[in-house]
């Protein structure tokens, strides 16, 4: 009796089991680059030619067309591990490394444990070689032909030519792969599909790729980290994660066209005429503790939180407790391809077009699983959505949450440290256990809170334009009126030339339809009942054409009044144009005259003032008690007056009629300087101080006494109430503050503020809470025509003060500035 009965296994079976495991070309090359990386490689260099001839070693089979050659500087291999290693199949010495927690010299935990990875070569080409060396010593070079495994037997039977070979470096591994299966995958168009699938599975992120990968195809670099940055550089927003297995940390940064959306009008007028200071402090009011103004020149907004791991709803228990999946961090960046980027001169520099870059940008997109820089399918790859992002587009804000297609990143594992993270047999996917379901929790954890910030942003921002936008038809000027009167005209005489066409066309139908219904009634065929109710529904079409002729009939007479839109506009428009001359003047001359008239209170200050001095040196000039300290006072009183009178007409000449024409360029800064002096000798009698913040200066081109006339208006109104307030409150230190911030200015006093009932209205004509013998509430209405007149705004900020009422004018000077 025979006792040698053993198993054994026929050459096909590899090779059908290696066709199932590697899916693909780029499958396979990655579980290569993988081998190099376990193998303690500081690079792996990856060389494919479609069409020539490896001359750079020996080889065993020289004749051949195309290769692939991967080298490294690796370990390399023994002849022994040759034998235990590369030769019997599924043995893996990493297997029970990774088992017992042991690392490589270098600190890396293997990433292969099933000892297939060999199996790969088989799907890139037919032959083999291997050439290796470890430790300084001579090297192995091996050789076979994947062909065979279909033409033997046994397995054993499978031809391996070996021989010696001089290595040129003191240990390393080079796989040559000659004969390619599928050239074409490296060629022509196929070719830009790879440069994608390629950065998809390894790692483009440097900081993210444990080593160094070089690749070339037919002689051209592919440089995957210059991609990587050039695309990076245009994400509009950029978030960074982390989990140190107790806590979640969350940064982000937003960039100010983020919030360009389908309103670029809005956004130009709200946000980028001050680059966003404005709406940052209205946001900064709903007091949320995890956003910033960003000091990065680029970015507009950051975002930092922190979530502890108790604060994870969803997490499952193992073993008594939460089933930690390990330590891990990534990033996503977020893109636009709207239409406001076709002019963006970086990319048309870089891509040549928006097609092109937003083509490219989306076969990149995808938020990718990296284990130690090597992608695990199908995660992020071709469009796969594990993180639910399509979710929020059925959402009317769809624009602002992270979407799959606008968004390229990563989520960053490691061997070692989250070991229990494992692949699946066929490397599509995470076998399903405790730690990696909590992990995918933690993940969509991580992605709602960006998205809940997107909202909170969102939200913010559209309040802040009904807060700030004034809501009208569109028509803002009477050119714009006109305008839109004349293309009235313009359409009525367009559609009265086509009803002439038509109107006898309903008129004929309607007369005929009538004759038809007539006949049929007349008809003595219409007594059966079939009949009847067809004359009912010729009647009714008959009806419904009636009331189309009559209503044709409205419209023309409509279209002939229309007509004479254009004489009207032709009398109204000059008498119009004159009303807007006379108001501009009523603007200045009233402003003017509310200038004067506080002014002239000066004047009759400083003159009874004065009088009252002349009169007590009088009487000591007849008591004969004048001194001549006293006659030095005197004249140093009378030069002083005669100063602050020429710093009053100083202060009013800009604004006479003279020089109201004239604009100069000037700094803000520079104005407000040569005004202190004023505003001291006005308001510190009245103990009054005027605090001037000069934040972000900036220059305008403005005729100064209109200027002067503006922010005077709105001084008097604050002196007034201060006056009244100081009154109440004896203690009360009345303040004025004038804050410049490029394009605003911002104006404001500690007093009660606006009263609640008139802050809608506050710039209306005759909208006064003063006594009527004090004002007549056309103050802050001349400021604003005055601003109007130069195509700049006033308007009330939304902040409330300790009374809870509006108290700070802000002043858009955007359309004066130079």
């Amino acid at each position: 009796m025979n006792n040698n009965y053993h198993f054994d296994i026929t050459p096909h079976i590899v090779k059908q089991l290696g066709e199932q495991l590697v899916s693909d070309e780029v499958t396979a090359l990655l579980e290569l680059i993988k081998n190099a990386y376990d193998a303690d490689a500081n690079y792996v260099s990856i060389d494919i030619n479609t069409k020539g001839q490896y001359t750079s070693e020996d080889l065993i089979f020289s004749n051949h067309k195309g290769y692939i050659a991967v080298e490294d500087d690796g370990f390399g291999m023994s002849e022994e591990t040759i034998i235990k290693s590369w030769l019997l199949i599924s043995y893996s010495k990493k297997r029970e490394q990774k088992a017992k927690g042991i690392k490589t010299p270098k600190g890396r935990t293997p990433l292969g444990e099933k000892g297939l990875g060999r199996l790969s070569t088989q799907r890139l080409a037919d032959i083999c070689e291997i050439l290796t060396n470890t430790n300084n010593q001579e090297g192995t070079h091996l050789a076979f032909n994947w062909k065979d495994f279909e033409k033997k037997d046994r397995l054993s039977e499978v031809r391996i030519t070996s021989e010696e070979y001089s290595p040129k470096i003191n240990n390393g591994t080079k796989l040559i792969l000659t004969n390619l299966n599928h050239a074409e995958v490296w060629e022509g168009k196929n070719l830009e599909r790879f440069k994608g699938a390629v950065s998809q599975i390894i790692s483009p992120y440097k900081e993210n790729r444990p080593f160094d990968v070089y690749l070339t195809v037919n002689n051209e670099i592919i440089d995957l980290e210059k991609i990587n940055q050039d695309l990076r550089s245009f994400a509009i927003s950029k978030f960074e994660f982390s989990f140190n297995e107790r806590k979640i940390q969350i940064k982000g940064k937003t960039r100010l066209s983020k919030f360009i959306g389908n309103k670029k009008a809005d956004f130009e007028d709200f946000l980028q005429s001050d680059n966003g200071k404005k709406f940052y402090s209205f946001l900064n009011d709903k007091k949320y503790n995890d956003i910033i103004l960003s000091n990065h020149k680029n970015f507009f907004i950051e975002l930092n939180n922190v979530f502890t791991i108790d604060e994870i709803p969803g997490l499952e228990i193992f073993n008594g407790e939460i089933a930690n999946p390990g330590a891990f961090k990534g990033i996503i960046d977020e893109f636009s391809y709207d239409n406001w980027l076709t002019h963006d001169e970086r990319i048309n520099s870089i891509f040549n077009s928006l097609t092109n870059y937003r083509t490219f940008t989306q076969s990149q997109a995808g938020i990718k699983l990296f284990r130690n820089g090597f992608a695990i399918k199908p995660f992020g790859i071709n469009g796969e959505d594990w993180l639910k992002l399509s979710d929020s587009q059925t959402k009317a804000s769809s624009y602002y949450p992270l979407r799959p297609k606008n968004v390229i990143g990563y989520f960053a594992i490691d061997e070692g440290i989250n070991r229990n993270l494992k692949d699946k047999t066929d490397r599509e996917g995470l076998v399903s256990n405790p730690y990696s379901r909590n992990f995918f929790t933690m993940a969509l954890f991580i992605t709602r809170q960006i998205n809940s910030y997107q909202e909170r942003i969102r939200r913010v921002y559209n309040e802040y334009l009904k807060t700030y936008k004034t809501k009208n038809s569109g028509i803002k000027t009477t050119t714009q009126s006109f305008n839109h009167i004349n293309s009235i005209v313009t359409d009525s005489t367009s559609v009265a030339g086509e009803l002439k066409d038509i109107g006898p066309t309903v008129n004929k139908l309607a007369n005929e339809q009538a004759d038809v219904v007539n006949d049929v009634i007349n008809n003595s065929l219409f007594a059966s009942e079939e009949n009847k109710e067809n004359v009912k529904k010729a009647q009714k079409l008959l009806s419904k054409l009636q009331k189309i002729q009559a209503a044709f009939l409205k419209v023309e007479a409509i279209i002939k009044k229309t007509e004479k839109l254009n004489d009207v506009i032709n009398i109204l428009e000059p008498k119009i144009r004159t009303l807007e001359e006379q108001l501009d003047n009523f603007s200045e001359l009233a402003g003017l005259g509310i200038t004067a008239e506080s002014i002239s209170h000066e004047f009759l200050n400083i003159a009874d003032n004065l009088n009252e001095r002349a009169l007590l040196y009088q009487q000591k000039l007849k008591d004969n008690r004048l001194t001549e300290s006293d006659s030095y006072i005197l004249l140093e009183y009378i030069n002083e007056t005669v100063n602050g009178l020429k710093i009053q007409l100083r202060h009013i000449d800009p604004a006479l009629k003279y020089k109201r024409e004239k604009k100069g360029e000037f700094s803000l800064s520079k104005y407000l300087s040569d005004e202190k002096e004023y505003y001291k000798k006005r308001f510190q009698s009245k103990g009054i101080d005027v605090i001037i913040d000069i934040k972000d200066d900036f220059s305008l081109k403005i005729n100064k006494g209109k200027l002067t006339q503006i922010i005077d208006n709105i001084l008097i109104n604050s002196e007034y109430w201060l006056k009244e307030k100081k009154l109440k409150e004896k203690l009360f230190t009345p303040q004025i503050h004038i804050t410049v911030e490029q394009p605003w200015l911002y104006i404001s006093d500690n007093g009660f503020g606006i009263p609640k009932n008139i802050e809608n209205q506050i710039f209306e004509p005759f909208v006064s809470t003063k006594p009527k013998e004090e004002g007549r509430g056309l103050g802050l209405f001349i400021v604003m025509q005055l601003l109007d007149a130069m195509n700049c705004t006033i308007s009330l900020e939304p902040k409330r003060n300790e009374f809870d009422k509006r108290y700070i004018f802000a002043i858009n000077l955007s359309n004066v500035m130079i």
